[in-house]
């Protein structure tokens, strides 16, 4: 849930997430499913909160959560409700714009999500105080990092490697699978000792949507294990 990329590629719209949890975390369960009306959501549960970072449906559409929103926020609890469990509710509606617009979010902390819905591709941030809506170039590559973690700093050398990267002609999955794993939080330059002495980067997720199904991968860095789910599209993104 920290540090997020999002490609458009030839045949295929690829998602990458790190997720950076404390070292004694519980490890997560991949893959979970939620059936619902009129669509399945696919994710890795959060064992401790019962929510999720990454979600994914039948449908094509996608919800990636990050913490923080503009700007690194003092930590305040106790919160009404994990932001977890918030993005659940939020994807089981049939419209997570809707869905985020009338969510009471008043006591829920700081956070950001990027989704892939209806074709279009937003970032949706909920900074203590207002909502905020940023409609996204879908044909452009993308990155994200958690601003709870992430310094204004970090985040630009990170983007300026990550506009390096995408000078690379036919990307593929694997090299932004390596790009990611170069990113982990353990290896970040400028990051805080005592941050990473609690921190580690625990898995990597990735999806990859093509004309006919998706692809999902979660990879446990821990355990050094790999899962995958194939998702059968109801129809086409």
């Amino acid at each position: 849930m920290c540090t997020v990329s999002y490609f458009k590629t030839k045949d295929a719209i690829i998602f990458t997430s790190n997720r950076d949890e404390k070292k004694n975390r519980e490890k997560a369960v991949f893959p979970n499913t939620l059936e619902l009306e009129n669509h399945v959501l696919y994710f890795p549960k959060d064992k401790k909160a019962s929510g999720t970072w990454f979600t994914a449906d039948d449908n094509g559409n996608v919800a990636i959560l990050l913490n923080g929103a503009f700007q690194k926020h003092t930590n305040n609890p106790p919160y009404k409700k994990s932001r977890g469990i918030v993005l659940l509710d939020i994807v089981k509606s049939n419209n997570f714009l809707h869905a985020f617009r009338k969510y009471d979010l008043l006591g829920i902390e700081p956070f950001q999500v990027l989704i892939f819905s209806d074709k279009k591709l937003m970032r949706l941030l909920w900074d203590g105080r207002s909502r905020h809506e940023i409609l996204l170039d879908q044909n452009k590559n993308h990155l994200l990092s958690s601003k709870t973690l992430y310094s204004n700093t970090i985040e630009d050398e990170r983007q300026k490697y990550f506009n390096r990267f995408q000078g690379v002609k036919n990307i593929e999955t694997q090299e932004i699978l390596n790009f990611h794993k170069e990113h982990q939080i353990e290896k970040e330059s400028g990051i805080d000792r005592i941050i990473k002495e609690e921190y580690i980067t625990v898995s990597i997720t990735q999806l990859i949507i093509k004309k006919e199904s998706i692809d999902f991968t979660y990879y446990d860095l821990t355990e050094n294990t790999l899962q995958t789910k194939k998702i059968e599209k109801r129809s086409l993104v």
